[in-house]
């Protein structure tokens, strides 16, 4: 008995020696994959938080995925992942999705590649690698008819099975019924926290007699605190002098926390999570300089506006003016030395909405009909996309503010019928689907209707239902 028990003791574990087997290392995967990311990367869409956030979130899932499999662990699901790109040819935003499924990491990095038209050639050997697990089987003992190249289909084999002894991550029903007490604790809890917070903010604001103090990112209490405890440390720590200028920087101005300091475009300043006191300090006592460029900003987005036929130039109070103002002038230099285009740029650009984007960046119509220029952009080419797309864009602006009347109606009348305390979605999400959700949900029957009352909901691209933080239901657009 003892050796049969150690016989199947020592099968298993070779079986696990085996399935944990890499014929290539991570590194081989990250430097094949290294085009993918750079189509995908959040910094190279800047100009669209939405698209920006997105990427961010499915790029993190991405590489999550795929760390998992160095070694194999037992524990990965399957899911899916949404990308958007920008087309080399229309230079439109594309949005794509790739599968993550299985435990080969060469085969998920073509499908990466291919979604975005790019080149497989320098993926490693598949043949070599071919050749290297049937080496590993031999060596962990495997009779003929096992091989470790079929583990991908066996783990999702293994994990859809488990996966149907329970219930569906989405079922929105049997999520309410187990962690509706859970939602109601959480919530009052993130009440509380949220009114010794407001306590902090408006003992600094106090102090410092800042208009606002505002969050661009979603982030933990703990985090939150520190920042604040930080400027209040900036303070203290400075000499007479610096702690005048740091207090006229912020006096009667929003104080914001995002990534980057910065002054922003409406001469409130920001203050990145990612950099030091000093880094603040600095910037507050660059303030006063940095706001006279207030009136050369307002001025230099009016002779652009001139320039394109009264188009509407958008400016993101919460971006960098020194960074904003000098995208707007690039332009504007351009424009001037092409003369005879001026005629043509006031025809096609009138009655648009224009954002000027970095250089990074490539010429595009936005999901809610702006037109984003990269300041650089040769203005032959402006003048042919502007009248290509310019009634596109229009009509894409008049569906896009329907749509969002729809959805606010829809979703009041939700709120009220179903008696949620909160109703909203993350800034990523195709709006169509948004509101046929929250018709769905209108739609529901009376016993998910009565486990509905009170609670919190947010639409989320996670597949599965789960209690948030602050007491919310994050909930998948494809809910059961």
């Amino acid at each position: 008995m003892l050796s049969s028990y150690m016989n199947i003791r020592l099968l298993k574990t070779r079986e696990f020696t085996a399935l944990s087997c890499r014929s290539l290392s991570l590194n081989e995967i990250s430097v094949a994959l290294r085009p993918f990311i750079f189509e995908v990367h959040p910094d190279r869409f800047a100009n669209n938080p939405s698209v920006q956030q997105q990427n961010e979130k499915s790029l993190q899932i991405f590489n999550g995925y795929i760390n998992d499999l160095f070694p194999v662990s037992s524990n990965i699901r399957p899911t899916k992942v949404q990308f958007s790109i920008i087309d080399k040819h229309t230079r439109n935003l594309q949005n794509i999705q790739i599968n993550l499924t299985g435990t080969d990491p060469v085969r998920i990095a073509k499908q990466a590649l291919e979604r975005c038209n790019l080149s497989t050639n320098h993926l490693p050997n598949l043949s070599k690698l071919v050749r290297n697990v049937a080496a590993a089987n031999d060596f962990a003992g495997f009779g003929p008819g096992i091989r470790t190249s079929n583990i991908d289909q066996d783990l999702l084999k293994m994990y859809l099975q488990r996966k149907r002894k329970g219930p569906k991550g989405n079922d929105l029903q049997n999520a309410l019924t187990h962690t509706r007490t859970e939602a109601i604790q959480k919530s009052r809890e993130a009440e509380v926290t949220k009114i010794t917070l407001k306590d902090e903010i408006d003992d600094l604001k106090w102090r410092t007699g800042a208009k606002n103090i505002v969050w661009h990112m979603d982030w933990a209490e703990s985090h939150m605190r520190r920042c604040l405890g930080n400027v209040h440390r900036l303070i203290d720590q400075s000499n007479e002098q610096r702690r005048e200028s740091i207090m006229n920087a912020l006096y009667k101005n929003v104080l914001r926390f995002g990534r980057g300091s910065f002054v922003c475009c409406d001469g409130s300043i920001q203050f990145g999570a990612d950099h030091v006191p000093e880094q603040w300090e600095q910037i507050c006592l660059e303030s006063s300089r940095q706001r006279s460029q207030l009136t050369n900003l307002q001025n230099a987005a009016i002779r652009l506006r001139d320039y394109l036929g009264g188009a509407l130039i958008i400016l993101h109070h919460q971006r960098s003016l020194s960074q904003t103002l000098q995208q707007i002038e690039c332009l504007i230099t351009r424009i001037k030395c092409r003369e005879s285009l001026h005629k043509e740029l006031e025809k096609y650009g009138a009655d648009t909405m224009i954002e000027v984007t970095t250089s990074y960046d490539e010429l595009a119509v936005g999901v809610d009909g702006r037109l984003n220029i990269p300041c650089n952009v040769d203005v032959g080419y402006l003048v042919s996309f502007l009248q290509e797309n310019s009634k596109k864009a229009a009509e894409i602006n008049k569906d896009m503010i329907r749509l969002q009347a729809e959805i606010e109606a829809d979703k009041d009348a939700c709120m009220r019928e179903l008696r949620l305390r909160s109703l909203d979605w993350e800034n990523n999400l195709p709006l169509p689907e948004v509101l046929n959700s929250i018709r769905r949900l209108r739609d529901t029957e009376d016993s998910l209707r009565e486990l509905l009352g009170g609670m919190g909901i947010k639409f989320c691209l996670n597949p599965n239902i789960y209690v948030m933080s602050d007491g919310k239901l994050s909930v998948p657009l494809n809910w059961i």
